[in-house]
Order: structure tokens, then C-alpha cells, then sequence
């Protein structure tokens, strides 16, 4: 096309309108442009880095949260760990159970206690007793279901003239004072 038939095309009338029509359409994509480059891409930016500063926040909660949880289970299980002087009576109640259970308890030794970390000291002791082997299943099934912290580290068990020997080695762990 030569230069004299584009410009007679462009000073049509017809084609003054559709100049302004393009010249309109042009204006809004620029303006498109710049309210993208200018608002849409920062807010989006900002939008991420505060979704993920939430994500943060709530992670930081939910550790805090479980902390005060922890927190507190474990000053119930400090509160639950006997003291020195309250060894005879976890003992004696370790006997009670056993004879209503119909056992025999014979003598129980206690070792020295092996000094701990953190104020604790382990503490195992010997249970020899003896009854009928239901008894005996009770009694053990008693042990460790016992809200006390008391475990078994040691079970042995012997048959005689129909009732069975138990000998346990227990162990628990007493607060220094």
C-alpha cells in the first residue's frame, strides 16, 4: 500500500471514529497496565508475606500452646512422684493391695536409692509374695495400671504345690528433699 492511499484512509471520517476508539482502547490497557504494576503486584506481594506471617504466628501459637499443656501434665507427674519419707507408705499400700488380693507378702528390701538428675533418685525394691495365679495376674495388672510411678523391672515367677511365687524387682523414682 503506498503512503497517499494509507493517509486518504486514515482522514475518512469512518475512520476518525475508529481512531478514537483505538486510541480509547490503547489508554485503558496502559491504565490497565499501570494499576496492575502499581496496586495489583505489591498487594499481592503483601498478601503472601501476610499469609505467611499468619502461618508463623499460628505455628508459634500452637507450640506455646502445647508448652502451657506439657507444662502442666509434667508439674502433675512431679506432683505425683513421692517423696523419701513417703516411700513407706507407697510400700505398705503396694502390701494392702496385695493381700486383698489374697497374696502373701513376704519381706520386701528396698536398695539404696542411686542419686538422679534433677532432684530425683531411682529407688527399686523387691516384692516377694505368693497365691493363686489369677491372684497373681491381678496383683500385676494392678501394679501397672496404678495411678502411682511405679514400674516393673524385673518379674519372676515359680510354681509350687499349686500356688505360684511371685518375685518382682519395682522401681520408682523419689523427689530429693
Amino acid at each position: 500500500m503506498s503512503p497517499d492511499r494509507l493517509r486518504t484512509l486514515i482522514g475518512r471520517p469512518e475512520t476518525k471514529r475508529l481512531r478514537a476508539i483505538a486510541a480509547l482502547c490503547a489508554g485503558l490497557v496502559a491504565l490497565n497496565v499501570l494499576v496492575y504494576a502499581f496496586a495489583v503486584a505489591p498487594a499481592a506481594a503483601r498478601l503472601a508475606a501476610s499469609r505467611q506471617q499468619y502461618a508463623d504466628l499460628k505455628r508459634e501459637h500452637a507450640e506455646a500452646v502445647l508448652f502451657q499443656k506439657q507444662k502442666q501434665v509434667f508439674a502433675g507427674l512431679l506432683a505425683g512422684i513421692p517423696a523419701q519419707k513417703d516411700v513407706p507408705l507407697l510400700i505398705r499400700d503396694l502390701a494392702q493391695t496385695a493381700r486383698r488380693l489374697n497374696l502373701t507378702v513376704d519381706a520386701i528390701n528396698s536398695d539404696i536409692p542411686a542419686p538422679g538428675a534433677g532432684g530425683l533418685t531411682m529407688l527399686t525394691f523387691t516384692f516377694p509374695a505368693s497365691g493363686s495365679y489369677p491372684d497373681v495376674k491381678r496383683f500385676i495388672y494392678e501394679i501397672e495400671s496404678s495411678p502411682r510411678l511405679v514400674g516393673i523391672q524385673d518379674l519372676k515367677l515359680s510354681s509350687e504345690k499349686g500356688r505360684v511365687g511371685l518375685q518382682m524387682k519395682l522401681v520408682t523414682y523419689i523427689r530429693g528433699e
